[in-house]
């Protein structure tokens, strides 16, 4: 699951950039993951039930689709990893899944979540609803009302859609939110949906989507007879 060049140190630091910076409130939550999430990681129950959901559930490997067209206008080889055909239509399902399956093994009951577009709302609201978990999103009033295509997804997997009224009523605020919700409820889990926030949260994601890379590498060898491309652009 994991690259060993993008390990971080004893701290949680990749080089001069992480750590933790939270509030005092928080740091026991932030402790039992981090004390906790690599012996899960490690362990042959999580392996076999996180590779087994992401080939029957969320239907990997996805394509690596080859533009004719694009490429041709562009005078290059350029490929489409087709993340958009995993359930729920992004890459933060793989994410989502996996750190479901660690809040489930933490003996967590709820899980809180924040959103901006919608797809990790989305992803996470999937995921819950797939181990048993109720689920809060957290989404600031701004953005329920541009993307209320994905909060009605949201609502139908069971998940309950938080609008937030204070500061910009967009993202920032919609963890700043949910931030405050975990310190409420320590036995809650805050799933977070990019390699972004207090360690060990960034390594955790680092730790469950290489599976993407990985399926590249396999396309190509198969593709291109080689396992790395010269370029890669992502959002």
């Amino acid at each position: 699951l994991f690259m060993s060049n993008f390990q971080i140190d004893k701290n949680g630091y990749y080089g001069e950039y992480g750590g933790a910076f939270v509030p005092e409130m928080l740091y026991p939550n932030i402790t039992e993951i981090k004390e906790r999430y690599l012996s899960i990681l490690d362990s042959e129950e999580f392996k076999n039930l996180f590779k087994g959901i992401l080939k029957n559930y969320v239907s990997r490997p996805t394509p690596l689709y080859f533009s004719k067209k694009l490429s041709a206008i562009c005078n290059a080889k350029i490929y489409l990893k087709r993340e958009d055909l995993a359930h729920t239509g992004s890459h933060k399902i793989n994410n989502a899944i996996g750190q479901a399956i660690i809040a489930k093994m933490l003996g967590k009951k709820k899980i809180i979540a924040e959103t901006g577009a919608g797809q990790h709302g989305v992803a996470s609201a999937t995921a819950s609803a797939l181990m048993d978990l109720d689920c809060d999103v957290y989404m600031g009033e701004v953005d329920v009302q541009r993307q209320m295509q994905n909060v009605r997804k949201i609502q139908m997997l069971g998940a309950n859609v938080i609008p937030v009224e204070t500061g910009s009523r967009t993202l920032k605020d919609a963890i700043n939110e949910a931030s405050r919700e975990w310190i409420n409820n320590p036995d809650f889990y805050y799933l977070i949906g990019s390699v972004v926030g207090p360690d060990p949260y960034p390594d955790m994601v680092v730790r469950l989507q290489p599976i993407i890379s990985q399926e590249i590498r396999e396309h190509l060898i198969e593709n291109e007879n080689r396992d790395s491309p010269d370029f890669i652009i992502a959002c």
